[in-house]
C-alpha cells in the first residue's frame, strides 16, 4: 500500500495542506482548496489503496482538526484496506 505523509512542521496551514495533497497525488488544477474537493479527491480522484499519515500535527490546532475529521470519515467510508488513516504526535523533550 502507497504511503503519504504530511508534515505539519511545514504545513503551516489549510491552504498549504491542500497544496501539498495536490501535488503529491498529481491533481490538477481543477482541485479546490476545501473540505468538498478533499473529501471527492479521497473517495474517487486518487489512486487506491493508500496509507495516509499526518505527522507533527499539533493536537491543539483548531485549523486542522477538520481535516483529521474528514480522512477519519473518509476511511470510515471506503475501509482502512482501501484507505488507512493516522496521525503521528510525537512529542519533543
Amino acid at each position: 500500500m502507497k504511503q503519504v505523509i504530511f508534515d505539519f512542521k511545514i504545513l503551516v496551514d489549510r491552504d498549504a495542506f491542500y497544496h501539498d495533497f495536490a501535488s503529491q497525488f498529481q491533481l490538477d488544477d481543477k482541485f479546490g482548496d476545501n473540505l468538498d474537493a478533499l473529501w471527492d479527491a479521497l473517495v474517487g480522484e486518487i489512486e487506491l489503496p493508500v496509507s495516509i499519515v499526518f505527522k507533527h500535527l499539533p493536537h491543539y490546532s483548531r485549523d486542522f482538526q477538520p481535516l483529521v475529521e474528514l480522512m477519519k470519515e473518509a476511511q470510515n467510508e471506503l475501509g482502512k484496506d482501501v484507505l488507512s488513516f493516522h496521525c503521528e504526535h510525537k512529542t519533543q523533550k
